[in-house]
C-alpha cells in the first residue's frame, strides 16, 4: 500500500484515478487500500460488501472477470467538513471494450491526515 502513500490521495479526484490506476495494473490491494476499513460497496443486484477483506476480493474477483480500467466521471460533488458525496456516471472496460456504463453515489471520508479514502460506493448499471 506503499503507492496509495506516496500518492496521498488528497483530493477525491487522485483517489479516484488511483482506483483506475489499479484496475489497470490490476491490483485489487491497492483498489482495496482506497477504502475505509468499515466501507460498504453496494454494487447492482449483490449482497452489501463490507470490510477489507470483502472488498479486495470483490475488487479481484472484477479484474478476474477482465476489468481492467474505466472512467469515474463527476456530476455533482457537496463536501460538508470531512464528508464528501459525489454522484457521477462511469464506465467499466475491458481493454478498448465497455463492459457497463451507469451512474454511481460515493460518500468519502476524509482522514485526520488529509486524505481521502471511499466510504460508501454505490453505482447502477444502465443496461438495466
Amino acid at each position: 500500500m506503499g503507492e496509495i502513500d506516496t500518492i496521498g490521495a488528497s483530493t477525491i479526484d487522485e483517489l479516484k484515478a488511483t482506483l483506475v490506476r489499479a484496475l489497470e495494473k490490476g491490483d485489487a490491494v491497492l483498489a482495496a487500500g482506497l477504502y475505509e476499513p468499515g466501507a460498504r460497496l453496494l454494487p447492482p443486484g449483490a449482497p452489501v460488501i463490507t470490510g477489507e477483506d470483502a472488498v479486495r476480493e470483490f475488487w479481484q474477483r472484477r479484474i478476474d472477470a477482465g476489468s481492467d480500467g474505466g472512467v469515474l466521471e463527476t456530476v455533482h460533488r457537496a463536501e460538508y467538513g470531512d464528508v464528501a458525496v459525489e454522484e457521477g456516471r462511469y464506465g467499466r472496460q475491458a481493454g478498448e471494450r465497455l463492459l457497463d456504463s451507469g451512474k454511481y453515489l460515493i460518500v468519502f471520508h476524509r482522514r485526520s491526515d488529509g486524505s481521502w479514502r471511499f466510504a460508501t460506493d454505490m453505482w447502477n448499471s444502465d443496461a438495466g
